[in-house]
């Protein structure tokens, strides 16, 4: 046994021998900086170094932190809690005045010119310009006049800042993330969900891709050609994170009822996924799919899901408070990581402005890039964008904070209402059918009578003034239920009563318009040709 431990002893002197003889070589061929180099790196492989390390690096963190203007303003210094959105929404006398306070919270170099980046405009006639411009072509969407003036003034208000430097602008970033924090609390995320605010779902649900394929990378080095599988009515926001960041999405086909098959998604599973994604709901027929199954099945296999609530996020957790049959989506399902959802669909802020919120921090950082060798300095981004508009922060900011739960809720009754009242009508037209059972203010129609062709009618339609979304596999129209369609709920119906039947008696509506080019679409075995006819489409539309 003796020579036993004396053969491990010289086992280790000699393995301890050729690291320092490796070492030397390293310093003396490439000198100190790659040295130090693989020296850090190969302390960092050593169980326990990463940890100590992590830790440092955050107390370094925070007590850079309390040196710079986030300190010095006590902006961000509040109690770390999980905010929620307010029972009842704030007056715009308090959200005015909560706006002087944020603005004076600014580095004062950004008030007096004495920045040398992210602000390029000035206060002038030029300015003032912009500013009606934004006045002229803000879209109106039907909320009280109180609503959207005080949006439109927070907008204004922080038009010209970046959020690209938190430092700079500190309001921004405390906007944001209490953005998150809101937004966590109603998808029923804990203390430890994060995320951050986005340009919109596409962005979004790029910033997931990213996440999970690097973090895919740092577990699974071997992965060659990652995967994501996803129901094939996933939004293509999805694809086109995969087609951007070099993975493959794996379509798994839907039941009968428009829902994930979750069979399906589970034999596609194989040693180069990184990710599952599910719906909430999806957009073509506004149908939640299966998700407490497949966080199960995430949980099962070790892969994080992905919820796109990019269209629900803002609508579904109030249309369950009001007593409508919502399978569960959220943060309360173990297996759910990650969730995207939009503040400017049904959280009625100006567009621009979304949210991916994650279950910790430590998928987040997944997100973050950084480039630390740049001569300009020191480079970190939390997103896609660089620049970031304040004032679309800052209205999706004040849109939550003036609604309130209450303002929420009566929001989506009020489209819940409508979006019945309109199923209703649609069910009594002969000849068209909702497609499978949508769960909220959304739904698609297709033909119950399969010798009408439901696109003739949608070119029926726009012949009186509606702007028709068209599905395809199978053929139908999408209908999006916004405030301005309580109003003309009974003019829709009507309209579309008198299109279906103009479609049944002329049989030619059929090979015209639009319902000709989807049917002819629909027989090209090549779907590189339609996608060819996509490119020189916005290639002529752009010219």
């Amino acid at each position: 046994m003796d020579s036993f431990f004396s053969w491990i002893n010289l086992t280790e002197h000699i393995v301890f021998t050729l690291v320092i003889v490796i070492l030397i070589n390293i310093y003396l061929k490439n000198g100190k900086e790659e040295f130090f180099r693989v020296l850090v790196v190969g302390l960092k492989a050593l169980p326990g170094v990463k940890s100590l390390i992590g830790k440092v690096l955050h107390n370094e963190v925070t007590s850079f932190v309390s040196t710079t203007a986030l300190a010095k303003k006590n902006v961000g210094k509040e109690s770390v809690q999980r905010m929620q959105l307010p029972k009842k929404g704030i007056s715009p006398e308090e959200l005015r005045n909560e706006m002087n306070i944020l603005k004076s919270a600014e580095a004062e170099s950004a008030k007096e010119g004495k920045i040398f980046a992210y602000v390029y405009t000035v206060i002038d006639q030029h300015w003032k310009l912009q500013s009606e411009a934004f006045d002229k072509f803000e879209e109106k969407i039907g909320h009280s006049l109180e609503h959207d003036t005080i949006v439109n003034e927070f907008l204004h208000a922080f038009l010209h800042e970046n959020a690209l430097n938190p430092m700079v602008f500190p309001s921004l970033r405390k906007m944001e993330t209490e953005i998150v924090s809101m937004t966590a609390a109603m998808l029923n995320g804990d203390q430890d969900v994060v995320g951050f605010v986005t340009s919109g779902g596409t962005e979004s649900n790029l910033m997931a891709v990213k996440t999970y394929r690097d973090m895919a990378r740092k577990s699974r080095p071997n992965i060659r050609l990652p995967e994501i599988i996803a129901p094939i009515t996933v939004h293509p926001t999805i694809d086109k994170a995969a087609h951007y960041f070099g993975l493959k999405v794996i379509h798994t086909p839907v039941g009968d009822d428009f829902r994930a098959d979750v069979q399906a998604m589970k034999e596609a599973i194989n040693e180069n996924t990184v990710m599952l994604v599910a719906s909430a709901p999806q957009f073509c027929h506004g149908i939640i799919d299966p998700i407490k199954e497949l966080s199960d099945l995430a949980v099962a296999k070790g892969l994080p899901l992905h919820v796109d609530g990019c269209f629900g996020g803002f609508m579904l957790p109030w249309v369950e408070k009001l007593g409508y049959n919502i399978p569960p989506f959220d943060f309360r399902l173990p297996g759910v990581s990650s969730i995207s959802a939009d503040v400017h669909k049904y959280g009625y802020s100006v567009k621009g402005s979304s949210v991916i919120v994650y279950r910790n921090a430590e998928i987040r950082k997944h997100q973050i890039y950084t480039y630390p060798e740049w001569p300009g300095g020191l480079y970190g981004s939390p997103s896609m964008a660089g620049t970031r508009g304040g004032g679309t922060i800052a209205s999706a900011w004040v849109s939550l904070k003036a609604l309130g739960v209450d303002g929420f809720m009566d929001k989506a009754k009020e489209l819940m209402d409508t979006t019945e009242k309109m199923m209703k009508g649609v069910k009594e037209i002969n000849g068209l059918k909702i497609m499978g059972e949508p769960h909220m203010t959304s739904f698609a129609i297709g033909p119950s009578d399969k010798e009408l062709d439901i696109y003739a009618v949608a070119d029926a339609m726009e012949k009186k003034g509606w702007t028709i979304e068209r599905n395809q596999k199978p053929s139908c129209i999408h209908c999006s239920i916004l405030p301005r369609h309580t109003a003309i709920a009974d003019d829709f119906i009507r309209d579309l009563k008198d299109s279906t039947a103009e479609v049944k008696e002329n049989k030619t509506l059929a090979k015209k318009g639009t319902a000709a080019m989807y049917g002819m679409i629909g027989t090209i075995p090549d779907k590189t040709i339609v996608s060819d006819f996509l490119v020189e489409f916005f290639s002529e539309v752009y010219k």
